[in-house]
């Protein structure tokens, strides 16, 4: 909503006999009826306009008082009725107004009140404006705005012929800060073409079945100032949404895994997951340090990709999986839970680490993960992309930069590896356990290793339930306190990932697992949040059980025996 807009904002579980809206509201009113009220009014309308009356009228900002009409306050004559809707599943109603001036509309106003069976006040929500320095006389016609709207979408008039007739409101453009009197023109059969241009990259099927004709035959709003003539603003009058397309193709590993990519015009398909914001590029084995990155991600004729492109397939589909993970079992919105693009490169080289075609790495960098490839024992390039254990721990390197931001150091350093580790360990087995349902209710049958084969002597890098397996620590008494490797993090990371391994398996008098994995990830995931950047393996320890004394408050006995757990789990390594 623009900034010159006002909210005013309340509901009746704000409090009982309310003089002034709840902190969502704003300034403190004067005169504000109390809920429970009977009012004398017979229709819906009038009761909605008595309440939005004796609001607005007690309110300090004079924008909102101006709306009133003291004396009547069934009236607040800027406001035009737009009908009542039941809701049947509430019991109650909404009564809509949009705001006028000169009984003109103003674009993007309402206000909303839910009335009860009885009328009287649930709730209230409206956003009003003052307009400001702007004539309420066109000085265009009607036809002048077509005729304006034509010439933006290169059509004749004639063509516009059959749309209805444009009608007055006021529209604020925030770009500029300023009013303008405008024509509306709804549902216009014609588009300008740099919206022609930007929706030709769009997917052009609806639900990977067809093409959409909402692509074919485009129908725009537009707002042309009634006074200059000038298209001050279009867009869409009917959804345009970038559908992803169902596609499939061969992995890494040679599983035909199924993914979301979208729709190429005229023809192909590319590893552009518009739903979650996911695409995949290819670098082709060229300096990341040194090389931009491509215009498009990567692309194929068919949505059977086959084996066309088995590393970029597996890049998309592992990143696919971190992100459901963190999405359905921990209502994070990406990354940076803000919903932002998630972007993996393959096929890169590091000239300054060693010299191309392989480069033994993947890695989450400058936002965006990079894929190096190594040779296997028939000399074939195999992308990194292929380890999901690894993908979710580098993008979990993200998920921390994005909340507590653990400095790369020492303990809290440790910490920031710990946590990739857990949950990389974790989202492993979640994925497994997709075919597998069994895995991911006994953490007996799960696959504790990180980087499996890719650690010395053909061990992983790290093994959460055995440390000591690739010779790191699992206790304090063995932390090992060095400069080097940023103060020891991927060596001492492994004292906490045993904490997180007891905790994890952690049973109870019956045997019974007394954490189900989803627990233990949501734990972790709230600590990660509530860290401070330096944080300390008793840091977490203490963290934890805030974080578990409010999840689990509701039972006490419940809650005793899960604090007790998760201290016994890190006392187990020295962690107190």
């Amino acid at each position: 909503m623009p900034t010159e807009f006002h909210n005013l904002r309340f509901h009746v579980t704000d409090g009982g006999a309310v003089n002034h809206l709840s902190s969502l509201a704003g300034p403190r009113l004067r005169g504000a009826p109390v809920p429970g009220e009977q009012l004398p009014y017979n229709s819906p309308e009038a009761a909605a306009r008595n309440y939005l009356s004796r609001f607005l009228g007690a309110d300090d900002r004079p924008a909102l008082r101006s709306l009133t009409a003291p004396g009547s306050p069934t009236v607040v004559p800027d406001l035009q009725h737009l009908g009542t809707l039941e809701q049947p599943r509430t019991g109650t109603r909404l009564v809509r107004f949009q705001q006028t001036r000169c009984r003109i509309p103003i674009f993007g106003s309402l206000a909303v009140v839910e009335l009860d069976e009885n009328q009287q006040l649930v709730s209230l929500d409206a956003e009003v404006t003052e307009v400001k320095n702007v004539s309420p006389i066109a000085t265009i016609s009607q036809k002048g705005a077509i005729d304006a709207v034509g010439a933006k979408a290169g059509v004749s008039a004639t063509q516009l012929a059959n749309i209805d007739p444009p009608e007055l409101t006021f529209y604020f453009q925030e770009q500029e800060g300023t009013w303008h009197l405008a024509w509306h023109l709804r549902k216009v059969p014609a588009a300008p073409p740099e919206f022609l241009e930007a929706v030709s990259h769009c997917s052009s099927h609806g639900h990977g079945i067809g093409r959409s004709p909402r692509f074919i035959y485009p129908a725009l709003d537009y707002l042309v100032d009634a006074h200059s003539g000038d298209v001050l603003f279009y867009y869409s009058a009917q959804p345009m949404l970038d559908v992803p397309v169902y596609c499939k193709g061969d992995d890494e590993d040679n599983i035909q895994c199924d993914f979301m990519g979208r729709t190429l015009n005229p023809t192909g398909f590319e590893l552009n997951d518009p739903l979650r914001s996911i695409c995949t590029y290819e670098l082709g084995l060229k300096d990341f340090d040194t090389t931009p990155l491509p215009a498009n991600p990567v692309q194929y004729g068919q949505a059977d990709w086959k084996s066309a492109n088995k590393a970029a397939v597996s890049a998309h589909v592992n990143a696919t999986i971190v992100y459901n993970f963190y999405k359905s079992v921990l209502v994070r919105d990406g990354i940076d839970d803000k919903g932002m693009e998630l972007v993996s490169i393959i096929g890169c080289t590091y000239s300054k680490d060693e010299p191309p075609p392989e480069w033994h790495n993947a890695v989450w960098y400058n936002n965006r993960m990079w894929y190096g490839q190594s040779r296997d024992a028939n000399g074939n390039l195999r992308s990194y992309s292929r380890f999901l254990d690894i993908i979710a721990h580098e993008l979990t390197h993200g998920i921390t930069e994005n909340t507590s931001n653990l400095i790369y150091w020492a303990q809290s350093g440790a910490l920031n590896e710990s946590f990739s580790d857990i949950f990389g360990v974790i989202i492993n087995n979640w994925s497994t356990s997709r075919k597998n349902p069994a895995i991911w209710q006994s953490v007996a049958n799960w696959n504790w290793e990180i980087g499996p084969g890719l650690g010395g002597n053909g061990l992983p890098l790290r093994d959460l339930r055995d440390p000591a397996r690739t010779g790191d620590p699992d206790h304090m008494r063995n932390y090992l306190h060095t400069l080097a490797d940023n103060g020891g993090v991927h060596t001492n990371s492994n004292i906490h990932n045993k904490a997180a391994y007891n905790l994890l398996s952690a049973k109870g008098t019956n045997d019974e697992y007394l954490f189900p994995p989803e627990e233990v990830a949501t734990l972790y995931y709230l600590c990660l949040a509530r860290l401070n950047q330096t944080a300390s393996f008793t840091k977490v320890l203490q963290v934890l059980l805030d974080v578990a004394n409010t999840l689990y408050a509701g039972d006490a006995a419940v809650r005793q025996r899960k604090t007790d757990s998760i201290v016994k789990a890190y006392n187990a390594v020295g962690i107190k």
